[in-house]
């Protein structure tokens, strides 16, 4: 750890703490610590909530007495006085009446209009004016005509339409969210890890209709068993089995030494509103289908919550990545190192499938895939993979021997 980020003071300047109380919380790169100060005695605030700090660095300081935390932060607040507002300046008096401008003369216009009876007809079904219409085609050369009307409108239709008024400025409002804490690990660790391995992803459509029928009766047993089964426990037991058969990707590797485990340390992506955390269960593969179900979900509930303790991250051996409750199919995943691999599973999707027999019926299919270390693992090995996890998952009852 190189800084941690404070996010919340739970007691305010100047208060009176006992050694023990829990003061402040803090961010470090895995998860949310409460502090518990190792001295009594008067607070003073050094750095505020939000602040990112540099390991070694004070972020307060606690005095015996309360003389002493005056004497360190430059006596007591001084009550604040309200402040007297400055006299309001004399209202101005009021302008003097302009006069107003004579009212202009009204334009000169034809008192009678002269007009044959066609126009007058065409101008009262048109709606029009006929003192807006010009004169001087008719027989005498004063009287509007129907041509003069005719002409009149030919002219409003081709003048242009009115531009539309210019919608009222909207203005953007922008909002600076400070990258610290769990986020700004996760960041730098997700550029780390493609920066530094040469990840491909692979991809696998599978058969999972008689996986949610065995997951349909588990549940039915939930009583009996002492918990419910989800599709994420078969699918963590189904790599489990999968990781101990192909200990290449049950493995770490730091760029000059491949560590292969007896074991599979089981990491489990989990989203948190801080962000992703990859809580660990250990020696998954020695795990009941119960067991591992329950230590899933407690560590799961825990992760959210901000209640991991130490060693329950880290240490990983390879990672499960589920996203079926979103509608995704298909992902890339990225590498948690020192770890080789990461599994992925999409969403089920029913769709026409052949059975064996060649009888064509709906099937439950999801995508399953897995982002490795190419430098670790190749093709081939990849390709043995996805071969031994579809079988398992489409012969799930093997899952739970």
């Amino acid at each position: 750890m190189v800084e941690g980020t404070i996010s919340e003071w739970k007691a305010v300047e100047g208060a009176l703490i006992q050694k023990g109380d829990a003061i402040m919380e803090y961010e470090n790169e895995k998860n949310t610590i409460e502090y518990e100060s190792v001295h009594g005695g008067y607070l003073h605030i050094l750095e505020p909530a939000g602040e990112t700090v540099e390991v070694g660095k004070p972020i307060a300081w606690v005095t015996e007495t309360k003389e002493e935390y005056e004497a360190l932060t430059g006596g007591a607040l001084a009550a604040e006085t309200s402040s007297v507002p400055a006299e309001a300046p004399a209202a101005s008096a009021p302008p003097a009446e302009q006069a107003a401008p004579a009212a202009a003369e009204p334009p000169q216009g034809r008192c009678h209009i002269r007009a044959t009876g066609l126009a007058r007809k065409i101008a009262r079904e048109a709606g029009v004016n006929l003192a807006d219409v010009p004169a001087g085609s008719g027989p005498d050369g004063r009287r509007v005509a129907a041509r003069d009307v005719k002409a009149y409108l030919e002219s409003r239709r081709a003048a242009p339409a009115a531009a539309p008024a210019a919608p009222a400025a909207v203005e953007d409002e922008i909002t600076a969210i400070p990258w610290t804490g769990v986020r700004k690990t996760i960041a730098r660790n997700m550029m780390t890890s493609l920066q530094q391995s040469a990840q491909c992803t692979a991809m696998c459509e599978v058969d999972v209709t008689d996986l949610l029928v065995l997951r349909k009766k588990l549940v039915e047993g939930e009583e009996y068993l002492g918990c419910r089964v989800t599709v994420n426990d078969l699918l963590c037991m189904a790599v489990c089995k999968v990781l101990k058969k192909h200990p290449t990707v049950n493995a770490t590797f730091d760029g000059q030494t491949l560590y292969s485990h007896s074991h599979v340390q089981l990491s489990l992506a989990v989203a948190t509103e801080g962000g992703l955390m990859v809580p660990v269960i250990k020696n998954a593969d020695t795990l009941t289908l119960t067991e591992l179900s329950l230590a899933a979900k407690d560590l799961g509930l825990r992760a959210r919550e901000k209640r991991l303790r130490n060693g329950e991250q880290g240490c990983g051996t390879c990672t499960v990545s589920n996203v079926g409750m979103f509608p995704i199919d298909m992902s890339t995943p990225i590498l948690n190192p020192p770890e080789v691999g990461i599994f992925g599973f999409g969403r089920t999707a029913r769709k026409p499938g052949y059975l064996p027999d060649g009888t064509l019926t709906p099937r439950d299919m999801m995508w399953v895939y897995l982002t490795f270390d190419h430098r670790v693992v190749d093709g081939l090995e990849a390709g043995k993979v996805f071969k031994d996890l579809q079988y398992l998952l489409e012969h799930p009852q093997l899952i739970t021997v």
